[in-house]
């Protein structure tokens, strides 16, 4: 919304009375930059307390999401920027580096909202800047934000299994029980970077030589690839292997699988280390 219609916006809520509770402002930032969400957070806050000066609630804004998650070490990172190309993906396939998820953040999780609540703001000619958290603790304000799967970081495995194994030239193609929708970031024309492991029905997960290979999915398109890259794998994948994908927790996207191509949802295990030796379980939703 514009400003003007913000105007207009809150014109009609004091209008309306009683029938509508204003509480507050909110907004949502592409990127994981934390100065411009330390400004447009000042920004808000003033939005409350004039609105607060015409009778409405205004206590509240959001900032939204999310704060990122390090997955690697810088220099793994700057070195796989540095040095990818078409070639190392199947088809060819380009990708905008810009495009990429930052797999290395220098802030991340709960370090992110800490810088977002010590960045400083000026609140006037006459006054020094005062970080976010203080103003918002001294005008009341709560403070509300969607971490998305930096609350997951670290946690989870997704694990699938291959069906079949094509060769292509330098590289081979393996199709497995599941499809692009399972690692979301197909959904934005990127890769999940954090490389599967290839795991034997024996445990083997290793062999003599590097087999680069790219993951396909089990619907009918084309475009339906778990990872365009060529990974590396240790030795030649086999049906029956399995393949594990770490840290997927925050954003394992299985549950938006279309119903159409009549795959079940796949199972998910829980691991508990809370009492002595670790245990699993099947995680079921209870009957409706």
């Amino acid at each position: 919304m514009t400003g003007a219609e913000l105007d207009t916006a809150l014109a009609r809520c004091v209008a309306a009375g009683d029938a509508v509770r204003m509480e507050g402002f909110s907004f949502h930032l592409s990127g994981y930059a934390v100065p411009p969400r330390v400004e447009l957070a000042a920004a808000l806050l003033d939005r409350c307390l004039a609105a607060r000066t015409m009778g409405l609630q205004a206590d509240r804004i959001s900032i939204g999401g999310g704060f990122a998650v390090d997955y690697c070490a810088p220099a793994d990172w700057y070195a796989f920027l540095a040095a990818q190309r078409p070639g190392h993906y199947h088809a060819d396939r380009t990708f905008d580096p810009a495009g990429f998820y930052p797999y290395h953040s220098p802030v991340a999780g709960a370090d992110a909202l800490r810088a977002v609540l010590a960045g400083t703001t000026a609140t006037g000619m006459d006054r020094a800047p005062r970080t976010l958290a203080d103003r918002l603790r001294d005008t009341g304000t709560l403070l509300l934000l969607e971490p998305g799967r930096a609350l997951l970081a670290g946690a989870g495995a997704s694990v699938f299994r291959i069906q079949g194994v094509k060769d292509r030239a330098g590289y081979a193609i393996v199709t497995v029980d599941g499809t692009s929708l399972s690692l979301s970031e197909q959904w934005f024309n990127s890769e999940f970077l954090p490389q599967p492991v290839l795991v034997g029905p024996d445990g083997r997960a290793t062999g003599d030589a590097a087999h680069p290979t790219c993951v396909g999915g089990a619907s009918c398109l084309e475009s339906d690839l778990l990872t365009w890259r060529k990974v590396p794998f240790p030795r030649r994948p086999q049906p029956g292997d399995l393949l594990v994908y770490p840290n997927t927790a925050g954003y394992q996207m299985d549950s938006n699988e279309s119903p159409f191509h009549e795959l079940p949802l796949p199972p998910k295990v829980v691991l508990d280390r809370t009492d002595g030796r670790p245990r699993w379980r099947l995680d079921r939703r209870p009957a409706p």
